[in-house]
């Protein structure tokens, strides 16, 4: 029987989904990060406001090392594709970037460290860098550079909320009062009015918590070392292959000391001499 013959509200109904299904086709193909960065010409990364020396909005300018990754990954995908790429910067939070990446709201996003959870939720490519937790305490608290003598009930911790040092610290200090805030700056007003003892954080940004709050401590790396490694992210997509691009990028891109540039170049120019780092720190 020929369409012609059938009901007209059913030979609406059978177009209707034939050209849902026409539709669906188009779909499919976007669900590609990849083909979908190559129709755009567009990179979108996340980036975190204020966050220095890895994100920071200077007279409308976006600088910092994730930032230097971010645009270094984009001239890659940039040579592979053969076509100009330009970026995007979307706004995001440490609490929300996995959910961004996974709603397609974000492309990349440049430090995240891996866990079972994030490596289901979206693709994570690296490790990129590491980087030592430390504590920065508050004034006339000095526990010592150990997270034993950091890991009481009598003791608050702050951390910001989702970061890969809320991890380390929920792992590190199970017996501590871990108090979450919602941003670094949160977390310092915490430590300055006393009701956190510290602050766990990466070194850098220890380093710039305590040049842009003298009476915080300098940071304390705490023994033993826990360096986390940091990776990117992105979405888990319909074929896989802009990040299996990324991580082919990222391994050479280690190695070769770009990363490491990356991060010394941004901590100048955020004003942190890198001769305080640990000696022993391998980026």
């Amino acid at each position: 029987m020929s369409i012609t013959h059938l009901a007209p509200s059913t030979r609406r109904a059978l177009l209707g989904a034939a050209a849902g299904l026409l539709a669906a086709k188009p779909a499919l193909a976007a669900n590609s990060t990849w083909d979908a960065i190559a129709a755009s010409g567009v990179v979108r990364f996340g980036v975190l406001q204020s966050h220095q020396p890895y994100h920071n909005l200077e007279s409308g300018k976006w600088t910092g090392f994730a930032i230097q990754m971010g645009l270094d990954c984009m001239q890659a995908v940039s040579e592979a594709m053969q076509k100009p790429l330009r970026p995007a910067y979307v706004e995001t939070t440490l609490a929300n970037v996995i959910l961004d990446l996974q709603a397609d709201k974000i492309d990349l996003y440049f430090g995240l460290t891996a866990s079972e959870q994030r490596q289901r939720a979206v693709n994570l490519f690296g490790p990129i860098y590491a980087l030592p937790e430390c504590a920065i305490n508050g004034r006339g608290f000095d526990p010592g550079d150990t997270w034993a003598a950091y890991d009481k009930p009598s003791i608050s911790v702050a951390v910001v909320l989702g970061s890969t040092d809320e991890q380390a610290a929920r792992k590190m200090l199970p017996h501590a009062d871990i108090r979450a805030l919602k941003s670094t700056a949160e977390a310092i007003l915490d430590v300055q009015s006393g009701n956190s003892k510290a602050m766990i954080n990466t070194v850098l940004s220890g380093m710039m918590a305590r040049k842009e709050t003298p009476n915080l401590s300098e940071p304390v790396v705490l023994q033993p070392l826990l360096s986390q490694p940091s990776m990117g992210g992105t979405r888990r997509d319909g074929d896989g292959k802009f990040a299996a691009f990324c991580e082919s990028w990222a391994k050479p891109y280690r190695a070769s000391g770009q990363a490491k540039q990356a991060i010394l170049d941004a901590m100048r120019h955020s004003g942190l001499d890198a001769a305080r780092l640990p000696p022993s720190l391998q980026f």
